[in-house]
Order: C-alpha cells, then structure tokens, then sequence
C-alpha cells in the first residue's frame, strides 16, 4: 500500500507538470527564440524584479521553496501551498541588496473555509536616483527607478485519496505589474501551481509551478517578454525537527538550474522554537558567486523572525529580514497521516 501510495504521488504531481506545461505552452514557445531556456538568454527578457526572492526563510533555504510555501509568502513561491496557513497568515519583509537597492514586501492571506483561502501581496523596490546625462556625458537631471507587483492569489484543497495518505491542492495567482525607469510600463501576469502531500512514514511533498504567464513590458516601441518560470519542487521531513529540500528551476532567460535547502530546529514544538537554515543557488556559482545562503529565524506563539544573509562574491552581501503573523498558531498539515490538510482543519471555526 505504500509503495502504491508514493506512485500516486508522484504520477500526481507529473501529470500537474503535465498540465502546468500545457497552459504556459503559448508563452513559450521555442519559435520566438531558440536561445530561451538556455545560457545564450541571459538579457532577453525584462523585469527581472519578479524573480527577486521574498521572505528571509525562503532565501537563507536557498530559493528551495516550491514544496515549502506554508506560510503568506507562498503567494510568490507556489499559491498552492496557501492551504497549509492556519486561520490566517502575513508576512512582512525588508531586503537591502546590493548597491542602493531595496525592495518590500507584504502579504496577508485569509482562510475562507477548511479547504480554501483567499490571499493578497505588494512588492514594491527602490533603485535609489540615478543621474541623467545627454551624448555629451553633461547631467541633464536624474530619475528614481520604481516596480511595483500586486498580487490577488486563491487556493484550495481539490483531492483527498480515500486512504488519507496524500492530499492535493492547487494555487493561482493575477498579477498586475508597473514599472518606471525614466518612462513607465505596465502588464498583468499569472501564476499556478500544485501541491501534493504525501503522509508516509517520512512525509514529503511534491509541487510544480508556472510563474509569470503574461505578455511583456513594453518601454517606449520595444516589448520584451516577462520571465516565465517553470519549477519543480519536493520537501521532506526526515525528522520532525528537520526540514529538507529542492527545486529544479527552467527560467526562461536561462539554462535550468538546481536549488538546495536545509532547516534544521532546536525543538519540534511549534509554539517557541529557534531554527538554523542554510542554502545553495548553483546558478549564481555559475556565475561566478557563492550561491551559498545562511539564517536564523526564532518563533514565539504568532510571531516568526527571520533573518537571512547572502553574500554575492564580489557584488557584497544582501540582507533580509521578514516578519510572520501566524493565528491562531503555526502549525503545520505537514505531519504523519493522521493529521491531513482537511482533518485538521475541519476543527477551526472560521467565523
């Protein structure tokens, strides 16, 4: 029977992959670009503000989030995973990245009933003034580059296997991003992704991801086209104070590459708790930086602090820091098999 159960699981989330495929499939085709999806597509798409990592326990994991996702952030990493919140959830963030660059992000997200949930973000990032200068190098002025992404983002539980081993729920995102350099652009975009949890012996899950599904931003005459993301994630939880996981990524300004994440807890209790987190990005050690990423995040009752730090070689180093309201409590579905998305929270009143 387990055996059988993990195939499911997995035929599961292929089939979603499948299906994630196919709905992205008319923004991404190979015939627009044969270099998209491979090193020779670095630069061909624009906004790359939407890849930007948001939540310091995602980004010290390393961006190894997809399976994760069980708090508001997952408006940006999978929609899908919105069903684990509690009644509900928000994240607030500050990031300070390299030079004078900054971004925040906010985002809340409500439980309607016990398999579905509502949820709402902002991101907004600041270059700082860059100088303005004419063909003859004299400065004529300045101008503040701006992006601003705002998110609506629904969830629900779609399937429950009649053994309670593993559950299903899907995420979708609408997204409506402006962006100002010294004129502006704006475009709507999508997301959706899938969430499996499989609860055996040691739990896992599996996810999939389409992000950024959308035309373009369109500066002046020229239109360049959003970066479409595919992923495919996986988490498991060896021991109940240990959390580990990856994704493999296809972006399509670049060649596929593979994100690993480690949490590691002082105490399975969810109420007071001080985590260790580390990560690595073997895209950016392609690209001649660290890729590694280290953290810390304490918990007590509602109330998660997260810190993570990212040096980026020669580029300097980034900080984040995140806050996380979580009511009634953090506890997450991801457990043994006794405790699924629906059975646990079929108990909360969400009146």
């Amino acid at each position: 029977m387990k055996r059988s159960n993990t195939r499911t699981g997995i035929l599961t989330a292929l089939a979603a992959a499948a299906c994630l495929a196919a709905c992205a499939a008319p923004y991404a085709r190979a015939g627009e670009d044969p270099r998209y999806f491979s090193a020779a597509a670095a630069g061909t798409t624009t906004a790359d503000f939407l890849n930007l990592p948001v939540g310091a326990r995602a980004a010290a994991m390393g961006g190894a989030y997809t399976a994760v996702s069980d708090e508001a952030s997952a408006i940006y990493w999978n929609p899908a995973g919105l069903v684990q919140i509690p009644k509900l959830s928000a994240v607030f963030m500050r990031a300070q990245y390299l030079e004078e660059i900054s971004y925040q992000y906010a985002a809340y997200a409500h439980r309607l009933s016990y398999d579905s949930v509502i949820a709402g973000s902002i991101l907004l990032t600041d270059i700082g003034s860059i100088k303005q200068t004419d063909i003859s190098g004299n400065t004529v002025g300045s101008f503040a580059p701006r992006d601003q992404v705002f998110t609506l983002s629904y969830s629900k539980a779609i399937l429950e296997f009649s053994d309670k081993d593993i559950d299903v729920s899907i995420g979708v995102n609408a997204k409506y991003i402006k962006s100002r350099i010294s004129g502006s652009a704006s475009s709507y975009a999508g997301d959706i992704g899938v969430m499996t949890y499989n609860f055996s012996d040691i739990p896992y899950r599996l996810a999939v991801t389409a992000s950024n599904i959308g035309g373009g931003l369109r500066y002046d005459t020229e239109s360049n086209p959003l970066p479409l993301t595919f992923k495919l994630g996986a988490a498991v939880n060896p021991f109940r104070n240990m959390l580990l996981s990856t994704d493999v990524v296809f972006p399509k300004q670049n060649k596929p590459n593979v994100l690993l994440g480690a949490e590691l807890a002082t105490t399975p209790n969810e109420l007071t708790r001080l985590c260790v987190r580390a990560g690595l990005n073997t895209q950016q050690m392609r690209d001649g930086i660290s890729g590694l990423s280290m953290g810390v995040g304490a918990t007590l009752h509602f109330f998660s602090l997260d810190y993570a730090f990212i040096p980026m070689g020669e580029l300097g180093s980034t900080h984040r820091i995140s806050l996380t309201f979580d009511f009634p409590f953090r506890s997450p579905v991801f457990q043994r098999r006794d405790r699924t998305i629906f059975t646990k929270m079929k108990g909360i009143s969400f009146k």
